[in-house]
């Protein structure tokens, strides 16, 4: 009999937060997670959370040797960007929309992006929770060209340090 691997639908069990500070990308602390955090799970699209994380092979051509092998080289993050809602110039009677996602994460901003799997999207985050988080620089925001009966959206890119941790950091309990 085969053994049988229980899947679960990520639907509504992914947070995503944006944070100023973390002090070891490895441990960030539930302090840190949660002190001032743009919790982007609401303005990020189904897909909108982009992040290539590939390594290059690098040739290992040995003069002893008849055949050409390969060792890994560096790590790298490309493609990395956000497709955000953006209420830009929108208005609700005389007040203007939330727009908190576009006016925070300006080009030029630097911090953490902190992304949790497998848990509701509401639950805070605990100690012992695996994450990853990726340091960053924001880039430039794009609108999404627009297409009848969809909301009003743009792109942010945004750079990946290399450093960032893909689902090996563990959140840690204290300050």
């Amino acid at each position: 009999m085969p053994n049988t691997i229980t899947a679960h639908l990520e639907d509504g069990r992914v947070k995503t937060v944006f944070v100023d500070t973390i002090e070891d990308v490895s441990a960030p602390t539930v302090t840190e997670l949660t002190t001032n955090p743009l919790d982007l799970s609401y303005w990020l699209t189904a897909d909108g959370f982009k992040a290539t994380h590939s390594q290059d092979m690098i040739d290992d051509d040995r003069e002893g040797a008849a055949a050409v092998g390969q060792i890994p080289g560096q790590e790298k993050y490309t493609d990395t960007s956000l497709q955000v809602i953006d209420n830009i110039n929108i208005k609700n009677g005389e007040t203007a929309e939330d727009n908190a996602a576009v006016e925070r994460l300006t080009q030029g901003t630097k911090g953490y992006i902190v992304r949790r799997r497998g848990l509701p999207t509401d639950d805070p985050f605990a100690a012992g929770q695996v994450v990853s988080v990726y340091p960053v620089t924001i880039g430039i925001k794009t609108p999404v060209a627009h297409a009848a009966n969809q909301r009003q959206m743009s792109t942010i890119s945004f750079a990946a340090d290399p450093s960032s941790q893909d689902e090996t950091a563990v959140v840690a309990a204290g300050k």
